[in-house]
């Protein structure tokens, strides 16, 4: 092809037509301009599709991390429901308005200082972010919801302040508390094993008595409403899972 336009205008300057051979040169050279600019059209919609194929991958990696984060939350939802279920029978016990038994109630207030924490499963949306993507997501609210999605840690911090209040109380200052009740081993309050200890049976320390104890009762009206905000931030975490999930879905099916 090369040899053949060269030949023309070989042919048309020893022909002495400078007009047309300027005139046919001027053409070559709009021809090869006219071919680059298609490659480099083909180019940008062969990346622009190549990006959108990838933001689909990582948005559809999202969900499945979506998917992830909400089996974990609808296990602590169960996990300290319980809790916040026990710390109001101990309260209750106390109050005369409900009896339980003594294994019940010690069960209820060891349970409270267990803890489980919450992180987000965000290894799709780091890539998402960090490549730029994120900006070629058509649906401007979409991208912001998952920009709020996954900045947002009023989860995280409500059980990280509830690890504190449950790691601060102290047992030394409650002096009915028999120590060895702590390693107990059942399935509700697992430690360490106890078959080196000579334990009892049966809760050694009279919690009934126990929880009269002003710190014991404080401690437990404390947690009580750290548990409830946990447990509300839970709920909250839970819906916005369903909602952005439910979004990414509708934009991939678009």
């Amino acid at each position: 092809m090369i040899s053949f336009f060269r030949k023309i205008r070989q042919k048309l300057l020893s022909q002495n037509r400078v007009t047309r051979y300027l005139a046919y040169a001027i053409g070559e050279i709009v021809l090869v301009v006219i071919g680059i600019l298609i490659a480099l059209q083909i180019n940008i919609q062969k990346e622009a599709a190549d990006q959108k194929n990838e933001t689909k991958q990582l948005l559809i990696g999202i969900q499945g991390d979506l998917k992830l984060e909400a089996e974990r939350i609808e296990f602590l939802l169960t996990y300290y429901g319980e809790i916040t279920d026990g710390v109001q029978k101990i309260l209750l016990t106390y109050q005369g308005k409900e009896q339980h038994s003594n294994e019940n109630l010690g069960k209820y207030f060891l349970n409270s200082f267990e803890f489980r924490k919450f992180s987000k499963f965000n290894t799709s949306y780091q890539a998402l972010y960090v490549s730029g993507l994120l900006q070629e997501i058509t649906d401007k609210k979409l991208a912001e919801d998952i920009i709020t999605y996954y900045t947002k840690q009023y989860l995280e911090w409500s059980l990280e302040i509830y690890q504190q209040k449950a790691g601060a109380f102290n047992f030394n200052h409650t002096t009915q508390f028999y120590p060895l009740d702590k390693l107990q081993g059942r399935s509700e309050y697992k430690s360490i094993p106890n078959f080196r200890l000579d334990l009892e049976k049966e809760f050694t320390t009279d919690f009934k008595e126990f929880i009269k104890e002003p710190e014991v009762l404080n401690f437990l009206v404390d947690l009580l409403h750290q548990s409830d905000l946990v447990f509300s931030n839970l709920k909250s975490y839970q819906e916005s899972n369903q909602i952005l999930s439910e979004q990414i879905q509708n934009y991939i099916e678009q």
